[in-house]
């Protein structure tokens, strides 16, 4: 078993070892045009392990924005075939030497919550868990939207209407951005860390990439103030809702659900008919408005730490 750095050659069997082993659907494409988007100047480093003339093992370390700050990601993975070998070992001791050269401060990893033997690893190697994050699907083609009229009536009767980024100026996509860098910062993701840069933003807007304006959706009052956005990005064949927060002066008004409505509703128009969330487990509220939706609870994944120094 040799262990060395990862070569553009070694994508295809990446982007495979990394499907089979954490249940993804990436192509070739996805990859690659992820690949052609990092930022060259956030820390990535990848590593490979070969058995047998085959890639059998992948680690990599990188900065994830949602990692808290000084932090770095950790992600190490083996062949279900190929455990028990010391191919995962291998790849850690050469990931935790890596992690001294930028002098980080910890590491953070995710593991499934119902794969109790990864998480048994990575606790045996000094993570801890740090949060627990719940994810959730729900059925496009079989929401009824009776039950929630109320909610839409509610929102009407306060003056409040809703819109979308659709033919927006660059000032006010400005304007948006910094909304949703501001509300980022009040999520229980994001307490407590630095505000995120516009071109972060972006990014998980996917609005320099498949950008789709109509999913931007924005509770707008009576006197033409934000109170509160849900955005939605596409993957691959089903739509993710990646925000839905109020501005701290609106919230007690019951917004979130009726800008889910209509997110929902933006989804259908577009012919998906499934729909993806995941929701910190201290966002009880959210949970709440999920759970009335009719979203369905997957597997999760918890957040695991390790400090460095």
């Amino acid at each position: 078993m040799a262990v060395r750095p990862y070569g553009d050659e070694d994508a295809p069997a990446w982007v495979a070892l990394s499907n089979l082993v954490l249940g993804h659907r990436v192509t070739g494409e996805d990859f690659q045009a992820q690949e052609a988007r990092h930022d060259p100047t956030q820390f990535s480093r990848r590593w490979v392990a070969e058995a047998g003339g085959e890639v059998r093992g992948a680690a990599h370390l990188y900065f994830f924005p949602f990692d808290p700050p000084g932090f770095l990601h950790a992600r190490v993975l083996v062949h279900p075939e190929a455990r028990g070998q010391g191919i995962g070992r291998t790849l850690w001791g050469v990931l935790q030497e890596a992690a001294q050269e930028p002098d980080a401060g910890g590491l953070v990893a995710d593991v499934d919550d119902l794969d109790s033997s990864s998480l048994a690893w990575a606790e045996r190697r000094g993570f801890r868990q740090h949060a627990h994050r719940f994810a959730s699907e729900l059925d496009l083609t079989t929401l009824d939207e009776t039950p929630h009229r109320p909610a839409l009536a509610r929102a009407q009767e306060q003056g409040v209407t809703f819109t979308d980024l659709m033919g927006a100026d660059g000032a006010t996509v400005d304007r948006y951005l910094h909304f949703v860098a501001d509300r980022l910062t009040e999520t229980p993701d994001l307490a407590g860390h630095p505000r995120w840069s516009l071109p972060q933003v972006r990014e998980i807007l996917h609005l320099d990439h498949d950008a789709r304006p109509e999913w931007l959706v924005l509770a707008v009052g009576p006197g033409g103030e934000w109170l509160g956005t849900t955005a939605m990005v596409r993957i691959r064949d089903f739509v993710y809702n990646e925000i839905t927060a109020t501005h701290p002066q609106a919230r007690g008004r019951r917004l979130a659900l009726p800008l889910k409505l209509h997110a929902i509703r933006r989804a259908r128009e577009a012919g998906f008919s499934l729909m993806r969330t995941n929701n910190h487990s201290t966002n009880a509220p959210m949970l709440r408005v999920n759970e009335r939706l009719g979203f369905q609870a997957r597997p999760g994944r918890y957040e695991l730490h390790r400090p460095l120094r």
